[in-house]
């Protein structure tokens, strides 16, 4: 059914777990996996953001690596998290996105997520993890 899923976490143990789920999941269907992760553009300098995306690739490189996943097939981008995951979607023809949500209720609901975002913009099917 899915040829090739890209799997959005953020570095953490509830990244971890979101991770796990996309592997069995591409595992079940004999897809490719990517993930990827993203440090949100802000205002501040570039060196910083920089030095944030060094920082992030070695342990999103050891999370994707710990279940066999290719470190060339682990992305960490700087953006706006929504429309870099559509995009590298996009790029890679991935057929299922995969990412971890927060509920959210009252104005947080209102203003949007990532996970909202993502949503509505993805051309592919999207797969919303409970965290």
């Amino acid at each position: 059914m899915y040829k090739t899923i890209l799997c959005a976490i953020e570095i953490s143990d509830e990244g971890t777990n979101v991770l796990s789920k996309a592997y069995e999941l591409s595992q079940l269907y004999n897809a490719k996996l990517f993930v990827t992760h993203v440090i949100p553009y802000t205002i501040l300098p570039k060196d910083y953001q920089k030095e944030l995306k060094e920082n992030a690739i070695p342990s999103l490189e050891s999370k994707a690596s710990s279940l066999g996943i290719p470190k060339k097939d682990a992305t960490v981008k700087v953006g706006k998290p929504y429309e870099q995951i559509y995009l590298f979607a996009e790029k890679k023809n991935a057929d299922l996105i995969i990412l971890g949500t927060h509920s959210k209720k009252g104005i947080n609901a209102l203003i949007g997520s990532t996970a909202n975002g993502v949503a509505n913009y993805a051309k592919c099917d999207v797969l919303l993890i409970r965290i």
